[in-house]
C-alpha cells in the first residue's frame, strides 16, 4: 500500500497555498494521514543589523498572525479527522521546509504554484522549482487548474483517472507502481503514456529522410517494450490502459491529458544526484508548468524509493 501517513502544505497565503490546502486535506481524508500546515516567515537578517528591534518585533508580528490564520483554513469538523498540525517559523524558506520533511517524516507534500498571467507559459514559483530539486518524497504541484477539475469544497479528491507518463527507464517502475496502488485505492482508472519523439531514435537517410523500414521498427519495438514495462500481477483489479504516442514528450502528455479527461498526472523526476536534482529544462518541469491538472512527481533516485522498497520489504 501507499505509504502516505504525513503530508505537509507549504502555506503563504496565497491563492495557490489555499488551493493546495484543500488538495492537502482531501488526500489526508482519503489516506486516513494527518495534515500539517506550516508558513516561515522570512528571516529579516539584513534589516536586523540597522534595526533589531523593529525586525524581532515585525517578524513576532507576522508569525502571531500566521499561527491565528492557519488552523481557519481547515474547517473546523475536519481538524480532528486529520490530525491537523500547524507549524510557524522564522527563518530561510527553503532550508526550513526541508527541515521540517526531514525532521517530520514527511510522505508527500502538496504545494500551490504561481504564474504570470493566464496567455503566458505557466512560470514556476522559484520557491517550487526550488523544493522539487531537493525534495526526497513525491510532491503534488496544483497550478493553474481546469475549473471543473479544481475543489471548490473539502472532501476525497476526485481521481477517476490517472495518467502515469513514462519514459520506459530502468527507473519507470517507481512511478508505475505508485500509479498503480493509486488508482486501485480510488477505483481510478490508469493510462500508462509513453510518447515516442522519433527524431531521437531514428537517424537519418542518405536523402535526408526517415528509412521507413527502420522507423516501424522503432515503433514496433518500442511498443512491444511499454506494454510489457506493465507486469500484469501489479494491474490486478485495475482498468489499465498502456498508450503510445509520437512527437514532443511534454506535449503530448498534456494533450493526452486535456483530451482524455485526465485527473492527475504522475511522472518520476530524474536527477544527477539526490542532492541536486537536474529538473530545469526537463520533460517534468514543462508538464508542471502548463498542466490543468495536479501534477505528482516522485523523486527518482531519491531517498523516497528507497523507503518504499523497504516498506515492501518489511510487508513482506
Amino acid at each position: 500500500m501507499i505509504g502516505i501517513r504525513r503530508i505537509l502544505v507549504p502555506v503563504d497565503f496565497s491563492e495557490p497555498s489555499k488551493t493546495a490546502v484543500n488538495y492537502g486535506l482531501s488526500l489526508a481524508l482519503q489516506f486516513n494521514a494527518k495534515l500539517m500546515l506550516a508558513h516561515i516567515v522570512p528571516s529579516s537578517t539584513t534589516l536586523a543589523y540597522t534595526f533589531p528591534v523593529e525586525s524581532f518585533s515585525f517578524e513576532k508580528e507576522q508569525a502571531d498572525n500566521a499561527k491565528s490564520m492557519l488552523p481557519t483554513l481547515v474547517p473546523e469538523a475536519y481538524r480532528a479527522q486529520v490530525d491537523l498540525e500547524t507549524i510557524v517559523k522564522v527563518g530561510e524558506v527553503r532550508s526550513e521546509l526541508l527541515g521540517i520533511v526531514s525532521d517530520s517524516k514527511i510522505d508527500l507534500v502538496v504545494m500551490g504554484t504561481h504564474g504570470r498571467n493566464a496567455f503566458d507559459r505557466f512560470l514556476l514559483g522559484s520557491l517550487t522549482e526550488r523544493m522539487l530539486r531537493k525534495l526526497p518524497v513525491p510532491v503534488l504541484t496544483v497550478s493553474h487548474l481546469d475549473p471543473a477539475k479544481a475543489l471548490h469544497s473539502v472532501g476525497p479528491v476526485p481521481l477517476r483517472h490517472v495518467l502515469y507518463a513514462t519514459d520506459l527507464s530502468d527507473s519507470a517502475d517507481v512511478g508505475l507502481k505508485f500509479s498503480c496502488e493509486l488508482a486501485r485505492g480510488t477505483g481510478a482508472r490508469l493510462t500508462v503514456l509513453h510518447a515516442l519523439k522519433i527524431t531521437e531514435t531514428i537517424y537519418w537517410g542518405s536523402e535526408g529522410g526517415f528509412l521507413t523500414n527502420e522507423l516501424e521498427t522503432v515503433r514496433q519495438n518500442t511498443l512491444k517494450r511499454l506494454v510489457e514495462s506493465v507486469p500484469l500481477d501489479w494491474v490486478q483489479g485495475i482498468n489499465v490502459r498502456p498508450r503510445m504516442v509520437e512527437g514532443d514528450p511534454f506535449k503530448e502528455i498534456l494533450k493526452a491529458s486535456d483530451e482524455g479527461e485526465v485527473d492527475l498526472i504522475v511522472m518520476n523526476l530524474h536527477g544527477r544526484s539526490f542532492i541536486e536534482r537536474a529538473l530545469l529544462g526537463s520533460t517534468a518541469e514543462r508538464v508542471i508548468r502548463s498542466a490543468h491538472v495536479p501534477v505528482l512527481s516522485i523523486p527518482v533516485p531519491a531517498e523516497y524509493a528507497e523507503r518504499m522498497a523497504m516498506a515492501r520489504h518489511s510487508a513482506a
